[in-house]
């Protein structure tokens, strides 16, 4: 462990932080038609820039205030004599760490004519609390503050040539137990055609939309299938303080033309949500879910918003919510304009379907929640879209738990993909960290024994220990520890930067933030990041 040998001169004012310009010769030039994903980073205006989430054509320069997609990190050196480089190894960026434990910093320096490296400096909250001038550079600073605090590594060579790396942002928290954020929704679709409703977990819900009801043309509404099944969801779930929900559209086999023709006009509009208002409060609902697949870009998108903005104000005005579902990213996002943010209570994001083999990845979904955030989509108006199928066989996860139980805990069978139980886990950590709520499509393809997604979900969400195990155990001759799982460190180096050529190959296990990966196949990629890796268990 490093001396802290400047803390309590830079505690004390008695050092001076000086202004330094990055090195940015590595660095590209922003480009206002490339996609940038959070982490990424640029050259522009002379000054360098990070990537906070997905973003397209928003100008740095413009977009880096606190709250916007870009960071600023510094200006860029004059070309010249090239600076050292510094890069922060650890901690994770967006990490939570317990207050008063032990947080390893970690840098690694170097210089492009390898002018020998004088020391680095470690700063928390732009106040230098180390300095180390041997390598490996690290110090470890004890969790103090509750809150966010912003971790810097800057390194000085022996000609005095400086360099800042990028910043890290950590949250000190009171305790490992995150208590879920008031207001996290747990949303589930429950479809007319299939599914009992004495089989549904109200207790580990907030909202429930029932799929689906159809318009015609003309804005009337079609008979609603199983009106009977929807009147005792209603009586059920209300009585259990859950929200239901109507939700509107659907697939319908890619036919919207219905929509798109009422939606067209005032009076056709009018005339959907006068009998859409009229059947909510028959019914004694609690809101709408529009699910309309999908409005396009241009006259659409226009259509869509005004009947956002029209129905939104006559469901408020009876105390009701509107969300609606929207497809995880890519063109047809754009279908949905940011005022219609305004409009609803949430968007459910289908962070799911992205194609056959691994049509639900962990990477998807951080996507997803990059792009509409990216947008302007505030966290709490987020909510994340899980499957609880597979493709593409289109199975039901509970057919593929009867199939074989080990099922529940992994993401394929080798014919089917999907989510299983540590899947289902890290995301719905994901949408507590980084978004307002999770659901998922949909309620009736969930197992009711101890292997249910919907309580995977739950029980994270309310920080309560997982009920069912997917640490391998369940024979003689398999761990029953997530710790005591095998693993060969002298394979690899450590993630996620793999230099000098190493790799892992399929069936070849790793750990990586606490968690135990086991490669697919071939990989140079951070575990957990793509395809190529399956979450085994974390400890």
């Amino acid at each position: 462990m490093k001396t802290l040998n400047l803390a309590v001169m830079a505690a004390f004012g008695l050092i001076s932080v000086p202004t330094m310009a990055l090195d940015c010769s590595q660095l590209s030039n922003w480009q206002s038609a490339k996609v940038y994903t959070g982490g990424m980073e640029v050259q522009h205006l002379a000054a360098k820039y990070t990537a906070k989430w997905w973003t397209q054509n928003q100008d740095p320069a413009i977009y880096s205030q606190p709250e916007n997609v870009w960071r600023k990190e510094g200006i860029c050196d004059p070309v010249g004599t090239p600076l050292p480089i510094v890069k922060l190894d650890t901690p994770v960026d967006q990490s939570r760490h317990i207050i008063a434990s032990p947080i390893l910093i970690k840098a690694t320096a170097s210089h492009p004519m390898n002018v020998p490296i004088k020391h680095v400096d470690f700063k928390v909250d732009d106040v230098v609390i180390a300095t180390d001038n041997t390598a490996p550079y690290e110090v470890t600073w004890t969790a103090t503050g509750l809150g966010e605090h912003v971790i810097q590594a800057e390194v000085v060579d022996d000609e005095n040539g400086r360099a800042s790396s990028g910043k890290r942002i950590i949250t000190v928290v009171a305790d490992d137990v995150i208590v879920p954020p008031s207001g996290f929704k747990i949303v589930g679709y429950f479809p007319s055609w299939q599914g009992q409703v004495a089989d549904i977990q109200f207790d580990k819900l907030t909202h429930i939309n029932y799929s689906f009801l159809l318009p015609n043309a003309d804005g009337s509404l079609q008979p609603l299938e199983n009106l009977a099944k929807m009147k005792q969801l209603v009586s059920a779930a209300q009585s259990s303080g859950v929200k239901v929900g109507i939700a509107v559209g659907g697939w319908n086999g890619g036919d919207d033309s219905a929509f798109e023709t009422f939606a067209s006009s005032a009076q056709g509009r009018a005339t959907f949500i006068r009998n859409l208002m009229a059947f909510v409060e028959l019914h004694q609902l609690d809101g709408v879910d529009m699910d309309w697949e999908y409005p396009d870009p241009g006259s659409s998108a226009n259509n869509y918003a005004l009947l956002m903005k029209e129905l939104s104000v006559e469901l408020k005005a009876k105390g009701k919510f509107l969300t609606a579902a929207v497809v995880a990213l890519g063109y047809t996002g754009g279908g949905v304009l940011e005022s219609v943010f305004q409009d609803v209570d949430f968007l459910n994001l289908m962070a799911y379907d992205a194609n056959n083999a691994d049509h639900a990845s962990f990477q998807y979904a951080l996507d997803s929640i990059a792009y509409w955030q990216g947008r302007g989509l505030s966290k709490e108006k987020t909510v994340l879209g899980v499957p609880f199928y597979s493709r593409p066989t289109w199975q039901a996860y509970r057919t593929l738990v009867a199939q074989d139980a080990a099922n529940a805990c992994r993401d394929t069978d080798g014919t089917s993909y999907y989510n299983g139980i540590p899947t289902i886990r890290a995301k719905t950590q994901l949408a507590l960290d980084s978004a307002g709520g999770i659901m998922n499509w949909e309620l009736s393809h969930d197992t009711s024994g101890p292997e249910s997604l919907l309580t995977a979900k739950w029980e994270v969400s309310q920080g309560i220990a997982p009920t069912y195990q997917c640490d391998g155990s369940g024979g003689p001759d398999k761990p029953t520890q997530c710790v005591d799982i095998q693993v060969d460190p002298n394979q690899y180096v450590v993630h996620p930067d793999f230099p000098n050529g190493d790799h892992a190959a399929a069936g070849q296990r790793i750990r990586h933030q606490s968690s135990v990966y086991e490669a697919n196949w071939w990989t140079r990629s951070v575990p957990g990041s793509d395809g190529s890796w399956q979450f085994i268990c974390q400890y």
